[in-house]
C-alpha cells in the first residue's frame, strides 16, 4: 500500500510540472524597458555654447562731500541729473537706468577725542543698461565727463540668456544620448526608456566683467575708451539613466 501512495505522488509532482509553460521554465533575465528597472545605464552629457553678447550694464557712481549735509546732497543731486542726462543722450532709455543704491554718510576726525564730525559724504550710483555695444565706450566717458566718478564694473552680457541656456541644455541631452546609445551597442543590450534625467546647469562664467571700482575724471582730450567684447561661454551638465533590456 505504501509503495502505491509514493507512486501516486510521483505522478501528481510530474502532472504538475508538465503544466507549466515552457516560457516560464526557460531562465533569462527579465527585460525592464516598459517596466520599471532596478538598474540601467547612466550616462553624463556634457556641452559648451558660444554667444556673442547683445548687451552692456555699467554702474556709475557719484561721491562727494560737504562740511554740511544739505549743501552735499544738494551737489550730489546736480551731479547725478548731469550725469543722467549724458545717459539718456547716449541713447541709454528711461526704462534702462535705474538706481542701485544712494547713501549719506557723516565722516569724523577720529584723531580728536572725542571723535570730531567734520561733514558729510554723500553717494549715488545708478546701473545702466547700454543696449548699443558700439557706443559702450563713448557712454561711459560722456558719463564720467558729466560728473560721475566711479565706474563699478562693465558687464557684457545676453539679453535673453534663457534661450541660450535652453540649447545648452539641449545640447548636453544630445550628448548623453549618443554616449548612452554606444554603451548599450558595447554591452549587446538595449536601450529602453528614461528612468530619470538630473539637470545640472552652470550658469557660470557669467557676465564678463571689466575692471573693478574706479575712480575717474575724465578730460575732454582724452581718446574713447576702449571697450573689448568676448564671447560668452555657457555650460550644461546633465545625468540619465536609461533602463536596459536584453535581445530576444
Amino acid at each position: 500500500m505504501k509503495r502505491s501512495i509514493c507512486i501516486a505522488a510521483a505522478v501528481a509532482a510530474f502532472g504538475a510540472m508538465s503544466a507549466i509553460p515552457a516560457s516560464a521554465q526557460a531562465i533569462r533575465p527579465p527585460s525592464p524597458i516598459g517596466g520599471t528597472a532596478t538598474s540601467g545605464i547612466t550616462v553624463h552629457g556634457h556641452a559648451e555654447i558660444k554667444r556673442r553678447p547683445d548687451v552692456a550694464y555699467v554702474s556709475l557712481g557719484v561721491v562727494t562731500q560737504g562740511s554740511d549735509q544739505q549743501a552735499a546732497v544738494g551737489d550730489n543731486a546736480k551731479r547725478v541729473k548731469a550725469v543722467l542726462a549724458s545717459l539718456k543722450k547716449s541713447g541709454v532709455a528711461d526704462k534702462d537706468i535705474q538706481t542701485q543704491y544712494y547713501t549719506v554718510q557723516p565722516q569724523y576726525d577720529y584723531n580728536a577725542s572725542p571723535a570730531v564730525l567734520t561733514g558729510y559724504q554723500v553717494q549715488n550710483t545708478v546701473r545702466a543698461t547700454v543696449r548699443d555695444l558700439s557706443k559702450a565706450g563713448a557712454t561711459v566717458d560722456a558719463a564720467t565727463a558729466a560728473g560721475a566718478t566711479q565706474v563699478e564694473g562693465l558687464e557684457f552680457s545676453l539679453s535673453d540668456r534663457a534661450t541660450a541656456e535652453g540649447a545648452a541644455l539641449s545640447a548636453a541631452i544630445a550628448n548623453a544620448r549618443a554616449k548612452a546609445d554606444l554603451m548599450a551597442g558595447a554591452a549587446g543590450v538595449d536601450l529602453g526608456r528614461i528612468l530619470s534625467i538630473n539637470d545640472g546647469f552652470d550658469a557660470s562664467p557669467g557676465p564678463i566683467v571689466y575692471g573693478g571700482v574706479r575712480t575717474m575724471a575724465a578730460s575732454a582730450a582724452a581718446p574713447p575708451t576702449p571697450i573689448a567684447q568676448q564671447d560668452i561661454t555657457l555650460t550644461a551638465d546633465v545625468t540619465l539613466v536609461y533602463a536596459i533590456g536584453y535581445p530576444h
